[in-house]
């Protein structure tokens, strides 16, 4: 290890004799002191014996002289002979002097001498380093401007309650410029600046130290206003009561407490300004003096551009801006003193070349200039040559070049190494040991840290906690970690996804490099459907792990499931630990509730045939993007995921390179802000990365409760598709009453009906009893028969009704059930939803009859009905709460009745069956479906940006049915809109090729979000940097969506679109406008004509209300069209 100890140490030697030999013993003295500080810290790491030996004998020599001095400048006698004794070993009491001594008429001459020693410490020629010099750090500097520069400058600024700061602490990883940060403000501050160190308060005579401390903060209070910089603070006030701390630290420590008590009101001016790298080793009491705490981190690489340019200042080089963009980003993980080594390396590239040159050439100005032999003027002759011919001041090295910085860079390393960085994602923040009382907590109350994509950390804190947390400058946001819900062999038939090769003449690659992250509640790795037969080698930019665990090894990781983590820590912090459930669950990344293995393989299940649930929708099964790769990010446990464990999952998401990412899973209504949301957080990172993210929209199934709505998030709402499970109710009259569910068991005969209501137990009203809720029933009533229960509210959960009336003895149930009657559950008795009509006809039926009875039939498959689809009843609709002028959901897709791989130990949603593939409902059924299909238009376009995907698949989007109808929503089949099914349903053939696509980034994003009234702090919450917005704003519907929405139409208004041209040759689109009643929709220009693609237009629609919606939507459609492809965007307006 090189250090420059030694090299210090004999610059203060050569400075103290030469005070010495002049006289001036108060300057010879603390140079000397100074001198055997950076000796003592060389002998440390000095391993030649024969060095430390000769620097240990010049030690005891310089440590005598400087004795000598302190005698005499205690006792005030003449000067020390030159060959004096050796050091005293106890310290001469001091005798006054005449006023004629170092601290003038009347001071007190110990006093004029402490004095005398911190003189050293004023920087007394400013730096010359400015604010502009510092490369990033806004939010620092903008916070010391304000204790620094304002209260000097506008002292009227500080009156009532608002007082400056009075200690600010810098803190983060070594080399991020907060010294240099100090620099600045000792330039800018129009104060005196005492920049001090151990060496200039640490002293060995008993009493000193915390003298040398007084007086520091006395002569700071003397010339104010100032500014106290102490570097390393640490090495001064470390924790009390470690074994390394000595009598004078302890007394250090209680004169600094005190001094920093008194430091910072109107009258005194003073500062103080502290820097250390481990802020968690400071004494509590002194880091709770520092009132203003910033962290300070390595720099972006926007920074470590900055940095570069200022390094190089006006050295000659012929770097463009692109080059020093380049150069930022290839410094990932460097330090601000990392770049300045870097480019100080560089800076001699140059005489190096020169050094080596043996060809030169005169340029324009009669300067010889190493070159190339092949160069027009070159001359063969050497540097030596020129010199030696009197021309040595004719030599001129080339201008720094783009090749230099390779050259350094590819033998310069980040001074933190690749296994520092790995164990520093382990660690905790420094600020969070700022806030908690002790390391040893801190760390106890911490659950995930974020730190591959995000910087962040999950922790249990108590409020008063989590406030202090937030009131720190490195804390972007604090929010609360709450619960989120977990919300197929013929689906991809009904999207003929089959005929998207052949429809577009496409090849889809066997060995797909396409890798989908699907974050749900696990896999089950030995299904069929996770075979990798056929698969190439696993990508080598996946950088994910398969994490072992309980039953899970990484055998059971493969080319299809490239991946594998799990995540609990959010989950038990808040509930207690897994095993208190009492459920079956796996410590690993195995799927218990079969969840997660459905989702993960109708994205990219391997085909299966002959697949069926015990003969029930038979076929082969297969995801829709069979040779795309999974990644499974297990965050879910007994159908909750936390927040904590959401982050934690995004966060390795987006650092393994993914491609598409997919959220089964959202929060109940209502919708969280962007900014206390961590899907909507994290999920924001991942699209900055270019990763799509498809979520599900909800199931909660009324207007205003659509989740995941951010305008990043591809938003998926449930439909149906075109086949049905009927499982019939047959009546003891031979009418066929039809219903639906999932039963694959036979009833032998028929048996006798009994509504709930005649079966009530004792004290229960007969109303209550029909909702057959548990232990309502009367068993003797029941026994032996079919009960007829009544549905209480959406809610209720089904399947523990046919638990209960099997408890009691029956041996069937009909549900009657007017909002999901075509949503397939299973029971563990034969059972089956019916709707109002039927259930009208069955009860007349029990009324009418005197012995009714009846059977359930087992379930049938039937392919081709009709309509198909329609949006599912539960499916979650908009409008969007959070940002109305975005309508939401995007999309709709499959998510009623879906066959697809499950988890063979999750029987509680089976009926208690073991089974490997399995039937339900849901958007989160539906998600999948889009993330295959992202990741197929992925794979086809493997440039299109997330914005791009999402364009194209809601563009392309149908609203008409299988009857030519527009969509319906069930379960009366009226017509849909697009707050029910958004633009449409997926359509995967005409996605691919879509013609034109609305594109937007992260820029545009911030821009909608500023024009919504973001605040600062919000949108650094969000993004992690400053944010500042447009004044004014560029107005929300004027965000490049694919869709068009104005919440609050109050008179005309034109609002803008830019398309790009995705397609070969010479092309024109023609608007064609279904305007929402009421509204007059013109659009400008009237064509638009593309040459090449890649071509960008932007149109003009001018909306121009005839009479106001009163307080409801009104939906309309614009579509651009060349003949070939129909480019379709909704409308929905609410005219005030």
């Amino acid at each position: 290890m090189y250090s420059n100890f030694k090299e210090q140490a004999i610059e203060y030697v050569k400075q103290a004799v030469q005070e010495d030999n002049a006289g001036n013993y108060a300057k010879a003295f603390p140079l000397y002191m100074n001198a055997l500080e950076y000796f003592r810290t060389h002998l440390k790491y000095e391993k030649n014996p024969k060095i430390k030996e000769a620097i240990t004998q010049k030690f005891t020599e310089y440590l005598r002289r400087a004795e000598e001095i302190r005698a005499v400048l205690d006792d005030g006698g003449p000067g020390p002979a030159s060959n004096g004794d050796a050091a005293v070993a106890t310290r001469p009491k001091t005798k006054p002097k005449d006023g004629s001594g170092e601290g003038g008429d009347g001071e007190d001459p110990e006093q004029a001498k402490l004095r005398a020693g911190l003189n050293s410490a004023i920087i007394r020629e400013k730096p010359n380093v400015k604010w502009n010099d510092v490369a990033g750090l806004e939010s620092a500097k903008q916070a010391l401007q304000e204790a620094v520069i304002l209260p000097v400058k506008f002292p009227q600024f500080f009156t009532g309650k608002r007082r400056p700061w009075r200690a600010f602490l810098l803190y983060g990883p070594p080399g991020t410029g907060k010294s240099y940060l100090a620099k600045a403000v000792a330039t800018e501050a129009d104060s005196t600046f005492y920049s001090v160190s151990s060496s200039d308060l640490v002293s060995k005579w008993m009493g000193e130290s915390e003298k040398l401390v007084s007086n520091l903060f006395q002569m700071a209070r003397d010339s104010a206003p100032s500014i106290i910089f102490v570097d390393e603070i640490d090495s001064l006030c470390g924790q009390r009561g470690e074994g390394n701390e000595s009598e004078a630290s302890r007394r250090i420590k209680t004169e600094l407490l005190v001094q920093m008590q008194g430091v910072g009101t109107t009258d005194q001016k003073v500062l103080v300004l502290a820097a250390t790298n481990t802020p968690y080793a400071l004494d509590q009491a002194i880091r709770r003096r520092f009132d203003k705490r910033i962290y300070i981190p390595l720099p972006d690489a926007k920074a470590r551009q900055h940095m570069f340019k200022v390094h190089l200042g006006d050295t000659p080089h012929n770097l463009t801006e692109s080059d020093f963009e380049s150069l930022g980003r290839k410094t990932e993980g460097f330090s601000g003193s990392d770049v300045a080594v870097c480019v100080k390396d560089v800076l001699f590239e140059p005489v190096r070349k020169t050094q080596d040159a043996m060809f030169f050439v005169k340029n324009s100005d009669g300067m010889w200039v190493p070159c190339g032999p092949k160069q027009p003027g070159a001359i063969q002759v050497s540097m030596q040559d020129l010199a030696a011919r009197g021309e040595a001041s004719k030599i001129l090295p080339p201008p720094i070049s783009r090749t230099d910085f390779d050259k350094v860079l590819a033998r310069q390393r980040p001074t933190v190494s690749k296994s520092d960085l790995e164990l520093k994602k382990n660690m905790l923040p420094d600020y969070f040991f700022l806030t908690i009382e002790s390391v040893e907590k801190a760390q106890a109350l911490s659950l995930h840290h974020y730190s591959k994509s995000f910087q962040g950390f999950s922790a249990k804190l108590t409020p008063e906690q989590a406030q202090l947390l937030a009131e720190n400058e490195a804390v972007v946001s604090v929010f609360v970690s709450k619960m989120k819900k977990l919300d197929t062999t013929h689906s991809w038939d009904f999207l003929a996804i089959d005929s998207v090769n052949q429809y577009n003449h496409l090849s889809m690659d066997s060995k797909s490099n396409i890798i989908v992250g699907v974050i749900d509640g696990g896999v089950w790795p030995e299904s069929k459907s996770f075979s990798d037969k056929g698969l190439g080698p696993v990508p080598k930019r996946f950088k994910g792990e398969c994490v072992t665990g309980e039953n899970f090894t990484l055998a059971d990781c493969n080319r299809k499931i490239i991946g594998a983590r799990f995540y609990y820590k959010g989950f038990e912090a808040e509930f207690g630990a897994l095993e208190s459930f009492g459920k079956p669950f796996f410590r690993s990344a195995r799927d218990s509730d079969g969840h997660g293995s459905h989702t993960a393989s109708t994205i990219g299940g391997s085909v299966v045939d002959n697949v069926s649930y015990f003969g029930i929708a038979k076929g082969t099964a297969r995801g829709g993007a069979p040779s795309a790769r999974l990644a499974i990010y297990k965050a879910c446990w007994f159908d909750l995921c936390s927040d904590a464990d959401i982050l934690a999952a995004l966060d390795d998401v987006i650092h393994d390179g993914v491609d598409v990412v997919s959220l089964s899973l959202g929060p109940d209504p209502p919708q969280p802000i962007y900014f206390e949301d961590s899907i909507s957080v994290g999920t924001f990172h991942a699209f900055q990365k270019g990763i799509f993210v498809s979520a599900s929209a909800g199931n909660s199934g009324l207007p205003s409760t659509a989740s995941n709505v951010a305008p990043w998030i591809f938003t998926v709402a449930a439909s149906t598709v075109d086949r049905e499970f009927p499982t019939n109710v047959y009546l003891g009259n031979s009418r066929v009453l039809k219903g639906s569910s999932i039963n694959p068991l036979k009833m032998d005969g028929f048996f006798s009906l009994i509504d709930g209501s005649a079966a009530a137990a004792k004290g229960i009203p007969s109303e209550n009893a029909s909702f057959c809720n548990n232990n309502t029933l009367d068993s003797n009533l029941i026994k032996g028969k079919i009960v007829v229960c009544t549905l209480e509210a959406v809610t209720d959960s089904r399947r523990e009704k046919g638990l209960f009336v099997q408890q009691g003895g029956g041996v069937g149930m009909i549900l009657i059930d007017p909002v999901l009657k075509d949503v397939g559950f299973q029971f563990v008795i034969p059972a089956t939803l019916i709707g109002q009509e039927a259930a009208i006809e069955l009860q007349d039926y029990i009324k009418t009859s005197k012995n009714p009875t009846a059977k359930i039939g087992r379930t049938k498959t039937i392919l081709h009905t009709k309509p198909a689809p329609e949006v599912a009843a539960f499916s979650s609709a908009g409008p969007n709460i959070i940002s109305p002028d975005i309508i939401k959901p995007d999309i709709t897709g499959p998510g009623v009745n879906i066959l697809a791989a499950w988890s063979p130990v999750a029987v509680e949603s089976t009926g208690g069956r073991s089974v490997d593939f399995n039937i339900i409902s849901g958007t989160s059924m539906s998600c999948p479906h889009a993330s295959a299909i992202a990741a197929i238009i992925k794979s086809y376009r493997p440039s299109w940006s997330p914005a791009a995907i999402k364009s194209a698949i809601m563009t392309t989007a149908t609203v008409l049915d299988n009857t030519k109808r527009l969509i319906g929503r069930d379960p009366n089949g009226i017509q849909a809109t697009p707050f029910d099914h958004g633009s449409g349903h997926i359509n995967p053939v005409a996605a691919i090729d879509p013609g034109l696509i609305y594109d937007f980034n992260s820029r545009d994003i911030i821009d909608f979000l500023c024009s919504t009234g973001a605040s600062p702090s919000q949108l650094k919450n969000l993004t992690g940097h400053i944010i500042y917005c447009q004044n004014p704003p560029i107005p929300s519907y004027n965000f490049n969506y694919p869709s068009i929405g104005v919440s609050s139409l109050n008179g005309s208004l034109s609002l803008y679109r830019t398309v790009t041209y995705h397609g070969n040759g010479s092309t024109v689109y023609v608007p064609c406008v279904d305007s929402p009643t009421g509204v007059n929709v013109v659009v400008y220009p009237t064509k638009l004509k593309f040459t090449n693609a890649g071509e960008k237009k932007t149109f003009k629609v001018k909306l121009t209300p005839m009479a106001s919606s009163n307080g409801s939507f009104v939906f309309g459609a614009l579509t651009w069209s060349n003949g070939i492809h129909n480019v379709r965007s909704p409308i929905a307006l609410n005219v005030v």
